[in-house]
């Protein structure tokens, strides 16, 4: 099964352009078959680092929400970044759909380890990603998940997944 994300409109990696124009517009998915977080993202001239290629820091930024979703899933909670670490293997060209995947790995106290990697279509390897996640107290993550935009079937991960 797989089941979207909400998002958090003002958010640069997953926003509402109407809110933030500059927002990327990523809708992550949980794939429960794949045990994994999904997204996908076509990068634009706007995205560039050079030479018709993907922006080192986008593709960071993509790779650290993938992630953070990913420890969500685990902890059932939402998480902050404490730490993340890319190596970028080949560069994400412009024009061309990039899948990005995370998965989280082992969890302790309120840590998170997960890890993620970004492919072309083709299934070369652009990037991977490792990284440790805070979780957040409950009190803030009520806050953050009130100023939420869930759609119809979108995963409540405060609810158990329902």
């Amino acid at each position: 099964m797989i089941r979207a994300f909400p998002t958090y409109p003002a958010c640069p990696v997953c926003g509402d352009r109407e809110v933030n124009p500059a927002a990327l517009g990523v809708r992550w998915e949980w794939d429960e078959e794949r045990g994994c977080v999904v997204g996908r993202f076509r990068p634009g001239a706007e995205h560039a680092g050079y030479e018709g290629r993907l922006h080192g820091g986008i593709l960071s930024a993509l790779l650290d929400e993938c992630l953070a979703w990913a420890c969500a899933v685990r902890r059932r909670t939402y998480c902050i970044t404490g730490e993340l670490s890319v190596r970028f293997k080949a560069p994400a060209r412009l024009g061309e759909t990039i899948e990005i995947t995370g998965r989280p790995l082992t969890s302790w106290g309120r840590y998170v380890r997960a890890a993620g990697q970004a492919r072309t279509p083709s299934g070369e390897l652009i990037a991977t990603a490792s990284s440790t996640f805070a979780a957040l107290s409950r009190e803030e993550s009520l806050r953050l998940h009130a100023a939420l935009r869930f759609l119809p079937g979108d995963l409540d991960i405060l609810d158990g997944g329902s």
